[in-house]
């Protein structure tokens, strides 16, 4: 599998140089990192990545195999889903603060959703090599942020049930 910064720069985005207190107030300010101190931010600031993503470059697309977590820090990225006639969908959208592409890092499946670039991006990434390296490096820092994955993902499936019910015949 290619680089994840390579895969990145061949959809047209480039690295964007970032002091690591400018990640930390990026960071601090995402639901992915919420309630870490900032002594915290600062030791795991460095295996994020930042990088500018034009509009309308794809930061994924489905069925890819990729690896890697993207914080939202500005711009917008919508989640795109093909449906059964292939035609792409819009099903969220997603914006500073957010991540997308947890899955991925988790269980290192195919990408499950197109990610397209909306508007000009600043985006963090947190490629699965950081994050394994994270795991052993500050593991105690891993495993909130992995708690946080977890409660993340949880909440989304929770209101994706509920949105199924709505279509399910009774």
């Amino acid at each position: 599998m290619e680089p994840v910064k390579q895969r990145l720069k061949n959809e047209g985005m480039r690295e964007h140089p970032l002091t690591i207190q400018e990640r930390v107030t990026l960071l601090e300010k995402s639901r992915l990192c919420s309630g870490l101190t900032n002594e915290q931010l600062q030791s795991i600031a460095p295996y994020f990545d930042p990088f500018m993503a034009p509009t309308d470059s794809f930061v994924c697309r489905e069925g890819d195999q990729s690896d890697f977590i993207c914080l939202v820090c500005s711009g917008r990225v919508a989640v795109a889903k093909q449906d059964h006639n292939n035609i792409r969908k819009i099903i969220a959208t997603v914006g500073p603060g957010q991540t997308v592409g947890e899955m991925s890092v988790i269980d290192g499946g195919c990408r499950s959703a197109s990610l397209m670039v909306q508007m000009p991006s600043l985006l963090l990434v947190l490629n699965a090599d950081n994050f394994e390296r994270m795991e052993e490096e500050v593991p105690r820092l891993w495993g909130k942020l992995l708690l946080q994955l977890a409660g993340m993902l949880s909440k989304r499936l929770r209101q994706t049930s509920g949105v199924l019910a709505e279509y399910l015949p009774a």
